[in-house]
């Protein structure tokens, strides 16, 4: 049963059904709720990410939650690990999402503490997850440690490898945070697209967040007309993929309206601020700093 709804959930997420994919969402953790999850410990965390990337933070946490017991009731050994780090990793990824930061570095220690080294994927996965948590908390020097041994692990599957793009993304990105313009990050992020590409498609969400980034960089570097080609083509993805009030969208939106205000639109900047704050309010515990922060920007602007 939980499988079942599960697989209608997801097909429904990619067709852009966004309402009836959290219908069978929703029958699915019904179910998990009432069976015995001995041995479900994956289609618990697959039905975690699900919820995650429906922004419906308290229900991933709830799914992560009890893959962690159902696979910590398991003797340990391989076929326990593998599941328990998975789970360890989307509860750190939900706790980090939420601002919780110190929970969420306690959960992918915890996983790190779980991986074999000839694991690479899963190996990688938790340091992409360790990067990202170092990169939202400023300790960015640990974040290009955490991205570029998972590069290393990937790339000895070879250059194509679908989770390379992942690295390569989180390095554009991590070059945005700093600052500077590093031409760097224009290079990862053309990367990632061109992996993916090759692997989904032209339209897939992952493109476009690989878009996203490269929008966000060209921005740093003063390309204001071609950043804003690559954040419109993003968010049109997005929108069509994910749906108008996705969180992705509000990131686009900001990524926008600081290059509307950049070219002296501050109408415009000022509507998109609004608009990825009513996502963002949606999407976001009420004191998460991301909300406090656009927030404080939108009460600070004239008007």
């Amino acid at each position: 049963m939980i499988r079942r709804c599960l697989i209608r959930a997801v097909h429904c997420r990619r067709r852009g059904w966004h309402a009836e994919a959290e219908r069978w969402a929703r029958r699915a953790t019904e179910a998990a709720r009432q069976a015995d999850l001995a041995g479900h410990a994956t289609l618990l965390v697959d039905l975690a990410s699900l919820w995650h990337g429906l922004t419906r933070y308290a229900e991933a946490h709830e799914c992560a939650r009890m893959a962690v017991e159902s696979s910590a009731a398991e003797p340990p050994g391989p076929g326990r690990d593998g599941p328990l780090a998975d789970a360890l990793v989307r509860m750190g990824d939900v706790e980090r999402r939420q601002a919780r930061y110190a929970t969420a570095e306690a959960h992918l220690r915890r996983a790190s503490g779980l991986v074999d080294e000839p694991d690479r994927e899963r190996a990688a996965t938790v340091r992409l997850a360790l990067g990202v948590l170092c990169k939202e908390t400023g300790r960015y020097d640990e974040a290009e440690t955490h991205y570029r041994e998972a590069l290393a692990c990937l790339e000895r599957h070879g250059a194509d490898h679908p989770m390379r793009a992942d690295a390569l993304h989180n390095l554009a990105g991590l070059a945005h945070a700093r600052g500077g313009g590093d031409p760097a990050g224009e290079h990862h992020a053309r990367a990632a697209i061109e992996i993916r590409q090759r692997a989904l498609g032209p339209h897939h969400d992952h493109v476009a967040a690989d878009l996203a980034v490269l929008g966000a960089v060209l921005a740093d570097q003063g390309r204001h007309a071609e950043a804003a080609e690559a954040l419109h083509r993003a968010m049109s993805i997005f929108r069509e993929r994910l749906g108008a009030d996705h969180y992705e969208v509000a990131v686009c939106q900001v990524n926008l309206a600081h290059l509307d205000d950049l070219q002296g639109r501050a109408e415009e900047a000022g509507r998109r601020y609004r608009d990825a704050l009513r996502i963002k309010r949606r999407a976001l515990d009420p004191g998460h700093p991301e909300v406090e922060r656009l927030s404080a920007l939108v009460r600070a602007r004239p008007g």
